[in-house]
């Protein structure tokens, strides 16, 4: 009898740690009401015993069957890729060159884990999450399917081992993967993330938050953190202030100290600015909306070292910043936390 799930899966937005967690320093990170949806139906077979795959991205129009044979190859030429990425011959973004490998790979972390049943697969994916403009879009995704998967095969879901796969299938993505997105998406929340220590939950706080949107980056996230990583060494001096910034804005954000975070947000987007990956115009608008009283902005997410446009701002105000945003004419979004992660359900 054939099986479905559905799974839903929220965004993510960076609230302070960006590029700074690679190197050791805490990130405060909340999943926000933006969804990716997986419908994945398993088919039992028919003999001989065979396992297929029909995959439908609809916000790509994309759809395929991969026979077992075929998806192979495909993994077998993206591991290809991506070790030409380790020993520096290739571009980050050239090892996943479509959104298809992301889900073939999904499927194939998986099944190392735990054998995929045989039969028939079929899985279609929408987002309502804009890709490339920091948010989360690449890790929402791979939750979704991971996610899917352990329900399907009725694995006890143990928050590490998913986390995990998660990480390695999004480093071919993004190159190194610190797992902040996928944490995030999966728990849900308002979390406190840094490398070889627990995950903290934090409390919400009485929060009022807009996204605006600069546009999506020329560069991808990949790019931008290989650039980084080739301009501020792992022991580089920036760091350290990138680490007091983000205990700055923790500290505010738990007192409720509305001066002090604003202090430690803007102190936390100038040093973004510092390493080069803020665009001028969007430094341009951040620096109006921080000279307003009871309103902090920042950039949220990887940024962009080309072009003018840099993903997603989020602003901290009761009120939107919207005579400014139509100035630049970029796109304001009111935000809304997510408290209850990935979310999949069993439709018979």
């Amino acid at each position: 009898m054939p099986m479905r799930t559905c799974c839903h899966t929220p965004a993510k937005l960076i609230l302070t740690g960006e590029h700074a967690v690679l190197f050791g320093s805490p990130a405060l990170s909340m999943a926000v009401n933006f969804f990716t949806q997986c419908e994945m139906t398993y088919t039992p077979p028919t003999l001989p015993a065979e396992l297929d795959f029909n995959i439908e991205l609809c916000d790509y129009q994309i759809k395929h069957r991969y026979s077992f044979s075929e998806w192979q190859h495909h993994i077998i030429d993206i591991q290809s890729r991506y070790a030409l990425y380790e020993k520096n011959a290739l571009a980050i973004q050239a090892v996943c060159r479509t959104p298809m490998d992301l889900v073939l790979l999904s499927l194939y972390f998986f099944h190392t884990h735990h054998p995929l049943k045989k039969g028939h697969w079929s899985i279609q994916i929408q987002s309502k999450i804009p890709s490339g403009k920091g948010l989360g879009s690449s890790a929402s995704i791979i939750i979704s399917l991971l996610h899917s998967l352990f329900v399907h095969h009725q694995q006890p879901i143990i928050e590490e081992d998913l986390l995990t796969l998660a990480q390695k299938i999004e480093s071919f993505q993004h190159g190194q993967s610190s797992g902040l997105d996928t944490t995030t998406i999966f728990k849900g929340g308002l979390i406190r993330f840094q490398q070889g220590k627990p995950i903290e939950p934090l409390a919400m706080q009485n929060f009022h938050g807009w996204l605006i949107d600069t546009g999506k980056p020329q560069s991808t996230t990949g790019q931008v953190v290989s650039h980084v990583h080739k301009h501020f060494h792992h022991h580089h001096l920036i760091w350290q202030a990138f680490k007091t910034a983000s205990i700055q804005i923790e500290q505010a954000w738990q007192s409720a100290n509305a001066i002090g975070l604003k202090e430690a947000i803007t102190e936390n987007e100038q040093l973004l600015e510092n390493i080069g990956v803020v665009p001028q115009r969007v430094q341009a608008f951040i620096k109006r909306i921080n000279r307003l009283p009871n309103k902090a902005a920042k950039l949220c997410g990887a940024g962009s070292i080309t072009g003018n446009q840099a993903g997603v701002i989020l602003c901290l105000s009761h009120q939107p910043p919207t005579a400014l945003c139509e100035e630049f004419e970029y796109a304001l979004l009111p935000l809304t936390l997510n408290e209850q992660g990935s979310h999949c359900e069993v439709a018979f």
